[in-house]
């Protein structure tokens, strides 16, 4: 009889997990605008953090020195803290010293490293070339750095990471600014090029204008991609500072915040994602640890992107970051202020409670 109930108990478990999941792809279906594609995967809709990783340091960089990938106490944290999605930054150059050459093997291998600690934990990967649109500070779409160079890296990417099941997304490219209108032909032509080896894997986009949701429609409001797959995302960022360059040389006051100001600035975004009936995404957002009125900000932000099926992953975490006043990696065993926030709203099993507004 005890074999019996502990089937019966596992049972009951599985299909309490399997219901949860069920409802929260319910959740995020309703919150899309109408029209748009089911095949979007439902990490779309997840909260997750930025783990430091191969964007830093200076070119080319001495690896476990000027950078690292995480291991698996950051993964950990991540899986304790209900975090799904891991956005992943690296640079262009570190896995393809030479335009339109072979892929680095050593770096490659550190890469996959950090994609199999996710994977062994059942988190997802939203890759993300960290390089403005740009390979050694010249523009993609410019004769030294052709569309189809960047296309060939893309390709070359996904024809390796294509059965990855820890892959959530291909972030194209982080924070294309300054283009000249050269940024959308380039992300079409890497979009095609992964088209023809990967066909299942979802493509996260980037919006020129450093991807402000504030300013997406000004910057990017014909940045509208053809999809064979009908995967695509399109990737914002925000920030609440008075410039939304995420720097908060102002304090709360100095800036002129407000608890619904990042709402607001994620109005514009939502609008153009309603207009063309497509997915979005907030791959960097975050909030300085120097007054507590901007964690109401923050909370109030979450909410309203999960009010519109909208997912997103935290700037930042891990321990390279130091005493930077945005981080959310822990100090000392205790959790950031930022983090008690994002647990609210992390995992299949988001909260719809979160602090007070006042």
């Amino acid at each position: 009889m005890r074999i019996h109930r502990l089937f019966f108990l596992s049972l009951f478990i599985a299909l309490s997990l399997a219901g949860e999941t069920l409802r929260a792809a319910q959740e995020v279906r309703a919150a899309a605008p109408q029209g748009v594609s089911s095949r979007v995967p439902l990490e779309a809709a997840m909260v997750g953090v930025n783990l430091a990783s191969g964007d830093f340091g200076g070119l080319p960089g001495v690896y476990g020195r000027d950078y690292v990938y995480p291991g698996p106490p950051q993964f950990d944290y991540c899986k304790a803290k209900g975090l799904t999605v891991v956005r992943l930054p690296f640079r262009w150059e570190r896995l393809q010293p030479k335009l339109l050459g072979p892929l680095d093997t050593v770096e490659l291998e550190r890469l996959d490293d950090a994609v199999g600690l996710a994977r062994d934990r059942h988190l997802k990967i939203l890759l993300d070339v960290h390089n403005y649109a740009r390979y050694r500070d010249k523009l993609i779409g410019t004769r030294d750095v052709p569309h189809a160079a960047f296309a060939d890296f893309w390709k070359k990417m996904a024809a390796h990471y294509r059965p990855e099941t820890a892959i959530f997304a291909y972030g194209l490219m982080n924070e294309p600014h300054d283009t000249g209108g050269l940024w959308p032909a380039a992300a079409q032509a890497a979009v095609d090029a992964i088209r023809t080896v990967d066909v299942k894997h979802t493509i996260s986009v980037c919006g020129d204008g450093w991807s402000g949701a504030h300013s997406w429609k000004q910057n990017n409001d014909k940045l509208v991609l053809k999809d064979p797959s009908d995967n695509l995302v399109y990737e914002a960022h925000q920030y609440f500072d008075r410039d939304s360059s995420g720097t908060y040389r102002q304090s709360y006051d100095q800036g002129g915040a407000t608890p619904n100001l990042g709402v607001e600035r994620l109005g514009p975004f939502v609008e153009w994602l309603k207009e063309h009936k497509v997915r979005g995404f907030i791959g960097e957002f975050g909030v300085p640890d120097n007054d507590p009125r901007w964690l109401v900000v923050l909370d109030n932000f979450l909410a309203a992107m999960k009010q519109n099926g909208i997912g997103g992953t935290y700037w930042a975490a891990g321990p390279w970051w130091g005493d930077y006043p945005l981080s959310a990696e822990p100090r000392k065993g205790k959790d950031r202020p930022q983090m008690e926030v994002l647990e609210l709203y992390a995992g299949t099993r988001q909260k719809s409670k979160g602090m007070k507004t006042k």
